[in-house]
């Protein structure tokens, strides 16, 4: 299981995954978006919350990267 940033948004391979590694890292449960029509991810609301998740150990992808990790895990889901 991993964790992933584009820089802007946090997610992960599983939603329990994602809330833990947000908890650690101390994130405000207000940065979490979880909208219809929108996959579960943390907004990183500054640059140095994104260096942060880095260090933390998130894997850096481009966006498009992540849309693809995005769409596999909700295959993976359903």
């Amino acid at each position: 299981m991993s964790v992933y940033t584009d820089g802007v948004h946090l997610i992960a391979d599983s939603l329990d995954e994602l809330h833990a590694f947000a908890g650690k890292m101390r994130f405000p449960k207000s940065w979490f978006q979880n909208k219809k029509r929108e996959h579960p991810h943390y907004d990183l609301t500054t640059t140095r919350a994104a260096y942060r998740a880095i260090s933390f150990g998130a894997i850096r992808v481009d966006s498009k990267e992540l849309i693809t990790i995005m769409q596999r895990v909700e295959e993976g889901t359903r």
